[in-house]
């Protein structure tokens, strides 16, 4: 029985390569389907009335598709395009554990650190009965951080509505580096680091003033060359140059309303800003488990009944996909979903320039049609 089998593999094999056109049309049907799936879903996802565009991006066993559909203004017929570059907010949070995957392989920081070593200030209130907030801590969400600085941020979160936007954007631009600082040494911990998950822009802030002193450079400049020549993204930054803003997409918020671009101190919480063609080869990048970084930036670092925590990713684990893994990005004027599904050799990225509290629903939608599809 085993040598039939191995025979049998040997004529197929054989009858494929002796068959480009056999190949070639299978290739063709696997494009296919894949176009038809974004066009199917995004058609779908338009027909809601608040949404004006989407961009969806496919990294599949090995090809890359985008995808852009709709309007980025209503009613200016100006189609989103491989040049058009998105806010992906938290999603950046995923770009800031790669880049801490790498400095813990090029052994410039260890997991267990205290961060106060690689901070300029002592912060003695960084620590609960002696215990210290680790590197660790922060990758995972467990510092204790509060979610914004300054507090009246979290403050303004207990109402969302469509002044929201604005009434925080005139916080931000006030807001310094030193006032950041200056705020974290007022912070006073309730509980030891490690044990609990709480959601946190701040200690993603932290950590990247982490990797500005270990490698003397801006975050904007460590982001842009590390993904440029690691991963062929051409188009991501925190910074846009001045020749890229016009490519910025306009965001609207949960009335239809233009909402301000959000104001960053590092960008690693949530400042990334790229194109869909860059986030298809994050995708390629995400999945290729022969780079020891992302190996490493998938790793376990914490988990509990209900949660497991990567270097800022969390990871899933389900009866038919397997372990993947996902993130939402939510700004003012822009949602974003990020699904890496090792399994099915598969990446997905869909994006839209709209945002509310349903928004991340409709686009989940949009991304659990897609696995459905492509699988």
């Amino acid at each position: 029985m085993k040598m039939k089998t191995t025979l049998l593999l040997c004529f197929i094999i054989l009858y494929n390569c002796g068959n480009p056109e056999k190949k070639s049309k299978i290739d063709d049907d696997d494009i296919n389907l894949v176009r038809v799936s974004m066009d199917t879903h995004a058609d779908s996802l338009l027909l809601d009335t608040k949404i004006n565009s989407v961009s969806i991006g496919i990294y599949r066993n090995g090809k890359k598709y985008t995808a852009h559909y709709g309007e980025l203004d209503k009613g200016q017929k100006n189609k989103p395009t491989d040049s058009t570059i998105y806010e992906i907010a938290s999603v950046s949070k995923t770009f800031t554990g790669v880049l801490v995957a790498q400095a813990v392989l090029d052994r410039k920081l260890n997991l267990e650190d205290d961060i106060r070593k690689y901070l300029k200030h002592d912060f003695k209130n960084l620590e609960y009965n002696k215990t210290p907030i680790t590197i660790k801590n922060l990758l995972t969400h467990t510092s204790e951080m509060r979610k914004f600085l300054p507090e009246s941020i979290n403050d303004l979160f207990t109402d969302f509505n469509e002044e929201l936007p604005f009434k925080v954007y005139e916080i931000q631009k006030k807001y310094s580096k030193n006032d950041f600082f200056s705020d974290i040494n007022k912070i006073k911990l309730d509980t030891v680091p490690g044990i609990r998950y709480r959601y946190s822009n701040v200690d993603t802030e932290i950590m990247a003033q982490v990797l500005e002193n270990i490698y003397q450079e801006s975050f904007n400049t460590i982001l842009t060359n590390y993904f440029k020549t690691n991963v062929g993204m051409q188009n991501t930054y925190i910074n846009l140059p001045n020749n890229k803003k016009q490519f910025l997409a306009n965001g609207y918020g949960m009335t239809g309303r233009l909402v301000p671009h959000e104001v960053v101190l590092y960008g690693a919480d949530g400042g990334v800003k790229t194109t869909m063609l860059d986030l298809v080869n994050y995708l390629g990048f995400q999945l290729d488990k022969n780079i020891p970084t992302v190996v490493e930036s998938h790793r376990v670092l914490y988990h509990n009944k209900n949660r497991e925590m990567a270097y800022y990713i969390p990871i899933k684990n389900h009866k038919n996909h397997g372990t993947y893994y996902k993130m939402h990005g939510g700004a003012f004027g822009s949602q974003n979903w990020l699904f890496i599904l090792p399994k099915y050799h598969l990446g997905i990225s869909v994006i839209t320039n709209q945002s509310d509290l349903k928004t991340a629903e409709k686009l989940m939608k949009t991304v659990n049609g897609l696995i459905r599809d492509l699988k």
